[in-house]
């Protein structure tokens, strides 16, 4: 006789969540570490235009290039500040994310868990069972020796 977890099939449903979960997860710290690295190369362009600006301003500029400059670093700051946003953003999905797949993995870690039980239950009804078999055949046994 062989065992059969009653709960099988919602068992391979939370395994198929846990998978899903995890896939989604995956791809959202993709996404976040895709936007969080646009962010910084924004950052570091924004540094080294302010660093430019500085010696610039110390070799003497003229007032048309200042202009240019700080135009340009508006605009890097406006990009600065959307990348934030998006990455904010994508920080916030990709925690959900996090969140869900937790979720789901205890979640079938518990139909695991109550999948081991149950097997370990069915073993031991097993050896209780051939246990008493074995001692109806030595009774039987016995009482043919004594007849």
């Amino acid at each position: 006789m062989s065992f059969d977890f009653a709960l099988q099939k919602v068992m391979n449903v939370k395994e198929q969540e846990q998978k899903n979960s995890k896939n989604q997860y995956t791809e959202a710290m993709n996404q976040f570490e895709q936007v969080a690295t646009e962010l910084y190369d924004l950052l570091k362009k924004k540094e080294d235009l302010e660093q430019a600006g500085r010696e610039k301003v110390t070799k003497g500029v003229s007032i048309y290039e200042l202009q240019s400059s700080q135009s340009q670093l508006l605009r890097l700051q406006h990009a600065i500040n959307e990348t934030q946003h998006t990455t904010q953003l994508a920080r916030e999905r990709m925690n959900r994310k996090q969140q869900d797949m937790v979720r789901h993995s205890i979640e079938f870690k518990k139909y695991e868990k109550m999948k081991q039980v149950k097997q370990e239950q069915f073993k031991e009804e097993q050896r209780r069972l051939e246990n008493a078999q074995m001692d109806d055949i030595a009774i039987q046994l016995f009482q043919k020796r004594w007849n």
